[in-house]
């Protein structure tokens, strides 16, 4: 996979670790580190996606129709409050990208979260 062509909003598929770090999972993710970071560096920031629902302040519904590309195989929330660094490399397939709309959803999560 080319690894300086990732984009803000795109769902990827890697390995992330546990809060724990003592293990990981293979998840999808989205990308929240822009275009001009992701070319220069060998590393993306991510944050986690997930199918269990648990309702937290901090997430983020996902569903089909807040995607302009790619599938979702059932709805999910994104964790604002997991953002993880991970090397492009370890990326092993782009599944889609969110729209604008979700995106900037995203992002408002992100200020309420960091007082940004």
């Amino acid at each position: 996979m080319n690894s300086s062509n990732f984009e803000q909003g795109e769902i990827v598929v890697a390995p992330i670790p546990f809060s724990t770090h003592t293990s990981g999972k293979i998840r999808p993710t989205l990308v929240i580190s822009k275009k001009e970071y992701n070319n220069k560096s060998e590393d993306i920031i991510v944050l986690k996606i997930t199918s269990k629902v648990k309702d937290y302040p901090f997430d983020i519904d996902l569903k089909e129709n807040n995607l302009i590309s790619g599938t979702l195989k059932q709805e999910s929330v994104i964790q604002a409050d997991f953002p993880v660094v991970i090397e492009k490399t370890s990326v092993s397939q782009k599944i889609g990208k969110i729209s604008e709309q979700k995106l900037k959803e995203v992002k408002q999560k992100l200020k309420e979260l960091y007082e940004l």
